[in-house]
């Protein structure tokens, strides 16, 4: 059974890394007001008989792969929940009191992470559990049993599923059953002078394809033309020039998909030797700097989006943020990495629902106080406001950012109205 323990370093691929953040481009935080909670008998320092309170302290889980093949690619998360943590003890806690936890490991598991919640449950008596891992939905049914909230990363399609109230994330990068898209990534590629498309996709995964569905859904809400040829790439088995040619001869001057940075640098390549004139190249990931140290010169003009305020955004919210890590989570370098924010975030986001159900909460309050929360912005990280009262939806406002022209660092680029958040519509 996995022990409640420390975490270790293990190694894993770059491309376990890649998948992570395409499918978990996501975040969270400050808050409104939460209405509906019940409240219960107990305040700041008093007896207290949910599981996980004592009168001076409470006690959250921490679930992610400290080992096996994700554990590398996901190894900045746990500096991120443990600088929120600690950040949050120094300021006194919640309700007068302190924060303490406990960490499990799932390998990045299905089968492992139901063993590592039952643990983190029965045995480590926490109340409920953050997560930083791709294989949240191996324990989703105990710990919806349970009614134990958790929130995490929203790597998997279980965390917009309405039949798990219990499980929050900030954002979503694959929509629910019925959810619809924005037409926020429309909007962008029809403001960057984008009139047909490419949609590249992946034989690999069908969790890429369907946001490259929700990608296409948007471009035709704002009558940008979609190629109705059929483009799939593959690191193993495409050939990027070959890949060159076709992009060629459809005519097309945007190319866009769920691919990893790494990914699309062969493209773009591909495309430039192939003498094709894309203008607009569009991926769901390539916010990394690491991945500009080793590929920048072929990145230049890649456009991606996020989920909240690029760290160039240098915000009080970003300077609080690298001030929590470099007192709580020094060993994480540099600590302007993508996971390590996400994971902060989601933190605060537990620490949100801690300090506006009751002081003394159930489970269930806890869960009634987050379904009610709306306006939450993470205090600035985020650049639109999450509604945790309709969730499974694909957020209506990103910012989207620019690889240089040297390959070397990131530019925000605006909307029309010179604002760093473009925010679109729904649509059905």
């Amino acid at each position: 059974m996995p022990a409640l323990r420390p975490s270790r370093v293990s190694a894993a691929a770059a491309r376990s890394r890649r998948m992570v953040l395409v499918a978990a481009a996501a975040a969270l935080a400050t808050a409104a007001t939460a209405c509906g909670a019940t409240t219960k008998p107990g305040g700041s320092g008093s007896a207290c008989d949910s599981p996980g309170f004592t009168s001076n302290t409470v006690k959250i889980g921490y679930l992610y792969p400290d080992t096996g093949p994700f554990a590398q690619a996901l190894l900045a998360t746990r500096s991120g929940f443990i600088a929120r943590v600690e950040q949050q003890n120094a300021a006194g806690g919640v309700h007068g009191r302190k924060i303490i936890t406990a960490t499990g490991d799932d390998q990045g598991d299905n089968g492992t992470n139901l063993q590592a919640a039952r643990q983190l449950v029965d045995v480590g008596q926490v109340f409920g559990i953050v997560e930083g891992t791709v294989a949240a939905s191996g324990g989703a049914d105990f710990l919806r049993q349970r009614d134990v909230p958790v929130v995490g990363l929203p790597a998997e399609s279980i965390w917009a599923d309405h039949r798990y109230p219990n499980m929050f994330a900030h954002a979503y990068v694959y929509a629910g059953a019925d959810a619809g898209s924005v037409d926020t990534f429309g909007q962008f590629v029809k403001a960057q002078g984008g009139t047909k498309v490419a949609v590249i996709g992946t034989d690999v995964s069908a969790a890429s394809n369907q946001l490259d569905g929700e990608i296409v859904d948007s471009l035709r809400a704002v009558g940008v033309e979609i190629s109705t040829q059929t483009f799939i790439y593959n690191a193993v088995h495409t050939d990027p020039i070959a890949l060159g040619r076709q992009l060629m001869a459809a005519g097309v001057d945007t190319a866009v998909g769920s691919l990893s940075a790494q990914d699309f640098s062969h493209i773009m390549m591909g495309a430039k030797t192939a003498g094709a004139n894309i203008r607009i190249y569009l991926s769901a990931s390539g916010y990394d700097h690491s991945v500009l140290a080793q590929d920048g010169r072929q990145l230049a003009g890649l456009y991606t989006w996020l989920n909240y305020l690029p760290f160039e955004a240098n915000t009080p919210a970003d300077q609080a943020f690298f001030k929590a890590m470099s007192d709580y989570a020094p060993e994480l370098q540099p600590p302007d990495q993508e996971l390590a924010l996400i994971e902060y975030i989601l933190t605060d986001m537990f620490i949100t629902g801690l300090e506006r159900a009751p002081a003394c909460p159930t489970r269930a309050d806890f869960i009634s106080t987050m379904r009610n929360l709306t306006g939450y912005t993470a205090d600035g990280l985020l650049p639109g406001a999450v509604d945790f009262k309709n969730w499974g939806r694909l957020s209506l406002c990103y910012t989207f950012v620019r690889v240089n022209d040297a390959g070397n660092g990131y530019d925000i680029v605006k909307d029309p109205a010179g604002k760093p958040e473009w925010c679109g519509n729904a649509i059905r």
